[in-house]
């Protein structure tokens, strides 16, 4: 028997106040792994410093580790842009023995990728280049020309500023001075150390590098005979107290980058192989120049070990006022909560808007308290096939048990199917994403078509909306470009990103524009099989010269630019429009055939049974060509060439042989159709609230040692959370784009009767009837009383459109505040919370005063006038567009 997936919609429909306690359960885990672990190390320099594991450990000595992960943090593999950028017109100075010239020929490497190593081994290097001058000292007791150079800053006058100092020693003396060498070593470093101290203002970043602990199985005989564990243990020991009695820093994570795996050591016992190495200096730059980095660049925020996140702009201010602050405040006031002795009533009776503003606001401030403070932890992706196959079983499983037959027939790609083709599309996408599958092509070429075969859909029920419908008013555009963006603009300026950064709804946008456009041109000749189609083929043309010609888009993008200030990636925005360019035009060539095919009767056709086995045969076979085809390229801009020509044959293929049969067409996975319901939000929300760093790393609540139980924890919040925003984007949409009409509050309520009334049995809370029996009404909205599909971001199919108004009302009225108010005036002035210290005002007064005053306050002709101008759709877009402008401007003036 098939398992339903209904309750999932009856948690989110009727349950809100479940979802909010989860986010509460979160936030709280969070907080105290905060408090516990983080309190101390608020930036995770520490973390940086002293802890972390290899993701991908080797036991194999031939195998090296990869992908280094402190405790709770991003780490960062710093590219020569982004070094050169923290170092400029800087000196660093590394000053020790064979181990730190090792680091230091990786910091060189790291700057200039094409350096090679060159000097003699026991010698000083210098490496000049761009205003940078990086020095190696061959001091390998940290006795001499070490020494002499630090102690001149005293003296001599340096030409550039020292962007930090690195100094190491320790197998050199317990090599050759025997028993004598750790008390030689120990007043050698002490000396340094006074010298670094005296030039605190030149050496700000010093570095005393830990004493390598070797492999000791490798050690050769002459080494393994002089170098001793307890020599090299005390050492160590000695420099974790210098780093605390003195002004150094002593990065003991990388001998834990050492001893973490065999596969970290060469030949030699002591030293790391180059991939360890280059991990060993970016540790160093993580330290000098994340803070640096990371302001001067902006988004991606994937810099976060010893980073402090900045505090809130002006737009990211407000924002978060009016959702900690205004929001709640109207919606506790609109759901009933102070009228009721019960705090923990559902919030469904009160305004519907008001509500939707609550639900929306509060994903804002998730997204920014996840992924712009350091509450949550961070951590770095690693790919494992296990992790990517075993998540895509279980959603399998998941979708199988969850099959069942639709309440209606849904006709070739029907909204039931469409909704699962979507669902488990996005959940791909997703594990996708979050495994870090981008690195292995075959993946990276199956999710490519998974995005076409979005924009195929776009293509598909949009233009059969406007073929049928030939609604091309403004209300319709508004109505869809509204519900797309809406989130994305949102986030824009709450994470401080750009428009562009979620790229699907600017995609979806573009496309749905275009198809606008197209189908609007003539529209009157539409049934004009032959125009249409010449018409859609002038439209490929013209979109092909204006996305590809050079200049074109440039000079665009410079007017977007000077005019409405924002700061677009083109060479990102046209390489996506490109990639799926004719996929759009094909989903709107299937729906006119799909239209034609109805209007004459194909299916009813003597040879059609002979056609419909073709297509299957030709749809397994397109499947099959498309497989084949993309073995032939082994890089990713090999494919990404030829994707847009080939996307089409999997795409087609699926369609066909999905809707073979009536019980195929009509059987679908409502697991899938209700993750398909709200993708559009589970695609933008995951970039925040489920990973973190903007996609590149993952968000966390308990640290990184536990990422299987930090997942299975923050996903059920995730697609909760996506749920309602889709809900309260829709209604929230629908105010915007039909507007809020205001009416006169009801009359008040008759005084309470004394005696018990015989009373009716009472609706269930959040029912409809229980919406209809709660008066004053306040802030009515126009929704849709039927869902079009094309309303949706990923349309299928079209449907007629009707619009109802909807009187939303306040469970703090009249009634209920009589209903819920004690009978007896003695246990009123007992009861009430306003009754200690002599007053005498009870509860249920300050409670219809209330009501009074915000009665009032709706009465007031300039409300009236405010609702009344407002109710012109052409003036509340402008009107925001103004305000979003206003803001590009003060981005634009404050950078």
């Amino acid at each position: 028997m098939a398992l339903s997936f209904d309750f999932l919609k009856s948690v989110t429909a009727h349950t809100k106040r479940s979802v909010f306690i989860y986010g509460i359960y979160v936030f709280l885990l969070a907080i105290w792994r905060y408090a516990a672990h983080d309190v101390f190390d608020p930036y995770k320099c520490s973390s940086l410093l002293t802890t972390g594991s290899w993701l991908s450990p080797s036991d194999d000595a031939a195998v090296p580790p990869s992908n280094w992960q402190p405790d709770s943090c991003l780490f960062h593999s710093y590219q020569p842009k982004e070094a050169a950028s923290c170092l400029a017109d800087q000196q660093v100075l590394f000053a020790g023995d064979s181990t730190v010239r090792q680091v230091f020929w990786e910091t060189v490497k790291m700057l200039d990728p094409t350096i090679t190593e060159s000097a003699a081994r026991h010698a000083d290097i210098r490496y000049e280049k761009n205003g940078l001058d990086v020095q190696f000292l061959w001091d390998p007791y940290l006795n001499s020309t070490a020494v002499q150079l630090i102690e001149s800053c005293r003296t001599v006058r340096h030409s550039k500023p020292n962007a930090f100092l690195v100094l190491g020693s320790g197998l050199w003396p317990a090599r050759y001075l025997g028993d004598s060498g750790a008390t030689m070593w120990k007043s050698n470093v002490d000396r340094i150390v006074d010298a670094v101290k005296s030039c605190e203002g030149f050496y700000s970043v010093p570095f005393i590098l830990p004493v390598t602990e070797p492999n000791w199985s490798k050690l050769d005989e002459a080494r393994s005979s002089t170098i001793l564990k307890p020599e090299i243990a005390y050492m160590n020991s000695y420099l974790s107290w210098l780093s605390q009695q003195k002004n150094v820093i002593v990065p003991t994570s990388l001998n834990l980058m050492m001893t973490e795996s065999e596969g970290a050591y060469d030949e030699s016992g002591i030293h790391a192989v180059k991939s360890v190495a280059k991990a060993k200096a970016d540790v160093l730059v993580n330290v000098r120049c994340n803070q640096l980095v990371q302001d001067t660049k902006g988004y991606p925020y994937d810099k976060t070990c010893c980073y402090t996140y900045p505090g809130p702009n002006m737009s990211q201010f407000v924002i978060l006022l009016i959702t900690v602050l205004i929001v709640p405040a109207l919606y506790i006031k609109s759901s009933g909560l102070l009228s009721s002795p019960r705090m923990w009533t559902e919030g469904t009776t009160g305004s519907a808007f008001v509500t939707a503003c609550f639900i929306f606001g509060s994903t804002l401030t998730y997204c920014y308290v996840a992924d712009r403070t350091s509450l949550f932890s961070k951590a770095s992706k690693q790919f494992w096939i296990s992790d990517f196959v075993i998540m895509t079983v279980l959603s399998l499983i998941l979708g199988l048990v969850t099959l069942r037959k639709s309440d209606s027939e849904q006709g070739f790609m029907g909204r039931d199917q469409s909704n699962e083709w979507k669902g488990w599309m996005q959940i791909m996408v997703l594990i996708y994403h979050i495994t870090g599958a981008s690195k292995v092509l075959p993946i990276y070429k199956y999710i490519r078509v998974m995005v076409a075969a979005y924009l195929f859909m776009t293509g598909y029920g949009h233009t059969i909306f406007f073929y049928k419908k030939g609604d091309y008013g403004l209300k319709r555009v508004a109505n869809v470009l509204v519900r797309l963006n809406l989130l994305s603009c949102a986030l824009a300026y709450i994470m401080n990103t750009d428009y562009l950064f979620y790229y699907f709804a600017p995609l979806s946008s573009f496309w749905f524009m275009t198809v606008y456009f197209t189908m609007k041109v003539k529209a009157e000749r539409n049934k004009d099989l032959k125009f249409l189609s010449a018409k859609i083929g002038i439209s490929v043309l013209i979109m092909k010269i204006f996305l590809s010609v050079p200049g074109i888009m440039e000079i665009l993008w410079w007017f977007l630019t000077r005019v409405f200030f924002v700061t677009w990636d083109l060479r990102e925005w046209r390489f996506r429009v490109l990639l799926d360019m004719y996929i759009v035009y094909i989903g709107m060539f299937g729906a006119i055939a799909s239209i034609k095919i109805a209007e004459l009767k194909l299916l009813q056709h003597p040879r059609w049974p002979t056609v419909r086995i073709g297509v299957l045969a030709g749809s397994a076979l397109a499947l099959g060509l498309y497989h084949l085809l993309s073995l032939h390229w082994n890089a990713k801009t090999e494919y990404n060439a030829h994707h847009p020509y080939i996307s089409f044959l999997p795409i087609l293929g699926f369609l066909f042989l999905r809707n073979a049969t009536h019980t195929l067409r009509n059987t679908y996975s409502t697991a899938f159709a209700w993750i398909g319901g709200c993708s559009l939000e589970t695609f933008t929300l995951q970039f925040h609230i489920w990973m973190a760093a903007d996609t590149r790393g993952l968000l966390e609540v308990i640290g990184s040692k536990h990422r299987t139980i930090n997942l299975i924890i923050l996903t059920p919040l995730f697609l909760l959370v996506s749920n309602l925003t889709s809900e309260a984007t829709g209604k929230l949409t629908s105010a915007l784009v039909s507007g809020l009409q205001q009416k006169k509050p009801s009359a008040p309520a008759p005084a309470p009767v004394t005696t018990a009334p015989e009373v009716a049995a009472a609706p269930a809370v959040g029912s409809e009837e229980a919406e209809k029996s709660i008066g004053e009404p306040t802030l009515p909205t126009v929704e849709p009383s039927t869902i079009e599909v094309t309303a949706d971001p990923n349309g299928i199919t079209s449907a007629s459109t009707t619009e109802a108004t909807e009187t939303v009302t306040s469970a703090a009225d009249a009634t209920s505040t009589e209903a819920a108010a004690p009978t007896n005036p003695d246990d009123a002035e007992k009861g009430g919370v306003f009754a200690s210290n002599g007053n005498t005002t009870t509860t249920s007064e300050v409670l219809t005063r209330t009501n009074e005053f915000m009665a009032a306050i709706m009465q007031h002709p300039r409300l009236e006038e405010f609702y009344t101008l407002m109710g012109d759709l052409q003036l509340r877009l402008l009107t925001v567009l103004m305000l979003m402008w206003a803001v590009n401007i003060g981005h634009a003036l404050a950078g």
